[in-house]
């Protein structure tokens, strides 16, 4: 009877628990998934048609790449991160403010349990975001290699770390205008200072390293190699730099969660 009731247990959690915070959340797109499904495929369609055919026209190849191509890791990675984000920023401080983790904690679920939950479904969230704008690039051409699969682990990355990210946000922010700020203020520079659109080098040489150190740039240097085909040491680094990253925010987020649940 021992044995059965610790084997449910791996690293301090049960996967039962976190399996159901996850199934919960599955639960919840299947409700609004007619207005999920605009935000994997219209907004990120809208943004590669726009600049990958329209600014593409005008912009040479970058490093050898056209421009379409080299621009599309950049979307994917890019929507990931916002996808985890808003999954765990916006979504984790409604279900505080709604009590959802209070009635959740009432069950043999641990606030660590929760955190990991919440970013388990976020990263599957950013990899489902990933095939579904892949698929996109994929029909115009855009991806055309096997390694190309491949950008579905820089996406999972992501929604660990941005997952984590977005916890420790929920956790901290005292209001939703607060919370808003991550969006505004943390995201989109992220994003637009991540090599997405335009190769770092071209920055000024003060900003490179900046650049390189943000938390999304070697994600989105890491699916540029997979998309392209060219994988170099450079991309085994910046994957371990993303591990570096997870390994170091989510106790942080799961603490904060926890400040902020048990009372």
């Amino acid at each position: 009877m021992m044995a059965a009731a610790t084997s449910t247990y791996i690293a301090g959690v049960r996967l039962r628990s976190i399996a159901g915070i996850w199934y919960r959340h599955a639960l919840v797109l299947r409700r609004n998934l007619l207005t999920s499904i605009s935000w994997y495929f219209v907004e990120p369609f809208v943004i590669l048609v726009a600049i990958g055919i329209g600014v593409g026209t005008l912009v040479d190849d970058v490093q050898g790449v056209p421009y379409a191509r080299f621009i599309t890791p950049g979307v994917i990675v890019g929507s990931a991160m916002f996808h985890a984000v808003f999954e765990c920023a916006w979504g984790g401080f409604m279900r505080i403010q709604k009590g959802v983790y209070e009635t959740t904690l009432t069950a043999p679920v641990s606030t660590r349990e929760v955190a990991m939950g919440d970013i388990c479904w976020t990263m599957t969230r950013t990899v489902v975001t990933a095939v579904c704008i892949g698929t996109v690039a994929a029909a115009f051409g855009w991806i055309d290699n096997v390694s190309g699969v491949g950008v579905l682990l820089p996406a999972a990355l992501v929604g660990m770390q941005f997952g984590a990210l977005g916890l420790i946000f929920a956790a901290l922010s005292p209001n939703v205008h607060i919370l808003s700020l991550t969006f505004t203020v943390v995201a989109s520079p992220l994003y637009f200072l991540s090599g997405a659109f335009f190769p770092i080098s071209s920055m000024p040489d003060w900003v490179e390293p900046l650049a390189w150190a943000a938390p999304l740039t070697p994600s989105v240097h890491l699916a540029r190699g997979f998309v392209t085909g060219d994988l170099a040491m450079s991309h085994l680094f910046a994957g371990l730099y993303v591990v570096a990253w997870i390994i170091v925010l989510f106790p942080i987020a799961a603490t904060l969660m926890h400040r902020r649940l048990v009372k």
